[in-house]
């Protein structure tokens, strides 16, 4: 039995709602916090505008009353995109008296400088332990019941176990992780290597070249996690090569889509979310900082902001000095 009874999902989009159907299999009460009471009437009449050709379990509420949410939930998952989590954290900051765990599902970094929310989190608001929820997934396919893995992070591992349990024989198998700040960056930076997959695909290199693309990212990830102090081994996990395997498979990924775009419709702004986007200057910041080379997250930064040709780009990544694959 769960050691937690009221679960609140701050954020009414794909992902609260998918998280809140997978624990309605499992008999959970789950609240969804929305922003807007035409979604709030919604839910509570079992429709949602995510997923039409879904029922939405009684057991799944909508409330657009944040304080009553938060104070009455001993467990909050903040579902909102990354440039909204940190206002989500101060929020509920504000509204818990005991500590109280947190989880984020959102992809990116805290602030542009690539502070990780955990970092954030550890520094200022001391009355949350946070977790990270990453992986290979897809809201809708979670929604639809099939099978996923991922990873929920907390450098206590006893939290990120009992979440795991709450989701317990579920179609989502979680796995305990005390890497936050690993699976926060796996999950950034996969992102933008997704945007480079979809210009990779645009351009029609071929699948030879998508593969060496994934394969360096995750070299590029490691490094990035090892000079932050996470640990590197999250990056041949669920977090890492994992959920970049996922986003860089197809343009049912925003941010490949997103770079195929850029090929195919001459560089026009994204008309939906694209996490990757918001990430690429943290990244840039963070690596400067820490004095890591990323030169394919630095190569799709300087195609993105068309900083030169891009046949020239690829030219100087391909002539990079000779090293040893894992120096």
């Amino acid at each position: 039995m769960s050691i937690y009874s009221n679960i609140c999902f701050y954020g009414g989009g794909a992902w609260g709602q998918a998280l809140a159907i997978t624990l309605s299999t499992l008999n959970h009460n789950s609240t969804i916090l929305v922003s807007d009471k035409t979604r709030e009437t919604q839910i509570n009449n079992s429709k949602s505008e995510r997923f039409p050709n879904l029922k939405l379990s009684p057991l799944i509420q909508a409330t657009t009353n944040k304080e009553k949410a938060i104070k009455g939930s001993d467990l909050i998952f903040i579902t909102t995109e990354s440039k909204r989590v940190l206002m989500a954290i101060e929020e509920i900051s504000s509204f818990s008296k005991n500590k109280i765990n947190v989880i984020i599902t959102s992809k990116g970094f805290a602030t542009k400088k690539g502070e990780t929310f955990n970092k954030i989190v550890e520094n200022r608001f001391h009355n949350i332990s946070l977790s990270i929820l990453t992986g290979p997934t897809f809201a809708d396919e979670i929604a639809k019941n099939k099978p996923a893995a991922a990873i929920v992070a907390n450098k206590e591992i006893d939290v990120a176990t009992s979440i795991c349990e709450l989701f317990h024989n579920s179609n989502l198998r979680l796995y305990p992780s005390n890497d936050p700040s690993g699976a926060s960056i796996a999950g950034a930076i996969k992102n933008i290597i997704a945007i480079g997959a979809g210009i990779v695909e645009g351009l029609e290199l071929g699948d030879n070249a998508k593969a060496a693309l994934i394969t360096r990212g995750i070299s590029e990830t490691c490094e990035l996690i090892k000079k932050s102090g996470g640990d590197h081994a999250t990056a041949f996990g669920l977090a890492g090569i994992g959920d970049m395997s996922l986003t860089c498979s197809g343009p049912h990924s925003r941010n490949m889509a997103y770079g195929i775009d850029i090929i195919k419709n001459n560089y026009q702004r994204p008309t939906r979310l694209v996490e990757g986007l918001n990430a690429l200057d943290a990244a840039i910041s963070l690596s400067k900082e820490l004095n890591v080379e990323l030169p394919i997250v630095d190569a799709i930064y300087k195609i993105i902001n068309k900083k030169s040709d891009i046949k020239d780009i690829i030219k100087n990544l391909l002539a990079r000095p000779i090293k040893n694959e894992f120096s």
